[in-house]
């Protein structure tokens, strides 16, 4: 058994745990009468943080503010893998927290109280950690960097009466032990042979650790009462199956 073997298998199970950790379902968006959506896949602003302790971010707040009132910021097309977009090599090989912006219009009605929607940011992929704020408001963190995640800001919206919101995305794609792939980090502090905070990840797998947004990024609205999942339970009859009726789990305001 190889050494990556067995933190490839906790990495799998705590995987498994923590989708069975889900409450509640989170379908596919899809544009219905009662459904809308708002695709925000696109060219965005991005900016990647190449401090040495790769924190610049969070210590100015970058968030609170545009992106390029920050420093220089890029067009960057999402989705995409941010290594192959330029010819930059530091940016192809960067790892740590790449930040990316963009400014979405918000439907009149999605901001009314009553009867206003549901109004939820989803992000389809993003490698590996990500955060998000909508106009400087954190609303969700997730880890994992090939399943969906998503955020009610509802009350966001509703709350503010500008026509657009500013969305922030940050990613980082820095692998540790506890990730899907494993990876480790391996510091190296002498720095008369090394820049400050130099630091190389070392990889146990043959391909190339892409990162950045890698699936879609939508705002989507529902009716207060909404379904929630879908659950097909079947059965066996000797040589016959059955299929009963679908069991929908709805909330109601």
């Amino acid at each position: 058994m190889t050494a990556g073997r067995p933190s490839f298998i906790l990495s799998f199970c705590l995987a498994c745990s923590a989708c069975v950790a889900l409450k509640g379902g989170m379908l596919t968006p899809r544009e219905t009468p009662t459904r809308e959506l708002k695709e925000l896949s696109g060219v965005w602003k991005f900016r990647a943080d190449f401090s040495p302790n790769r924190k610049r971010g969070f210590e100015e707040q970058w968030y609170k503010r545009r992106l390029e009132e920050s420093g220089p910021v890029i067009d960057m097309p999402v989705p995409a893998s941010f290594n192959d977009i330029t010819q930059d090599v530091q940016l192809r090989d960067f790892i740590g927290w790449v930040w990316y912006e963009r400014e979405a219009s918000i439907p009149h009605h999605w901001t009314l109280r009553d009867p206003g929607p549901r109004v939820l940011l989803r992000v389809g992929s993003a490698h590996y950690y990500s955060v998000v704020w909508v106009n400087g408001v954190l609303v969700t963190q997730h880890e994992g960097g090939h399943l969906p995640f998503e955020a009610d800001i509802t009350s966001l919206v509703q709350s503010d009466p500008s026509p657009s919101c500013r969305i922030t995305i940050a990613v980082n794609n820095t692998l540790s032990l506890h990730s899907l792939p494993p990876g480790t980090v391996t510091y190296n502090p002498d720095t008369s042979r090394y820049p400050p905070g130099y630091f190389v990840q070392n990889i146990d797998f043959d391909f190339f650790n892409y990162a950045g947004i890698h699936r879609p990024v939508i705002l989507y609205a529902t009716p207060k009462a909404y379904i929630d999942d879908i659950t097909v339970t079947t059965k066996i009859n000797e040589n016959i199956g059955l299929l009963p009726p679908l069991l929908l789990s709805s909330q109601a305001p």
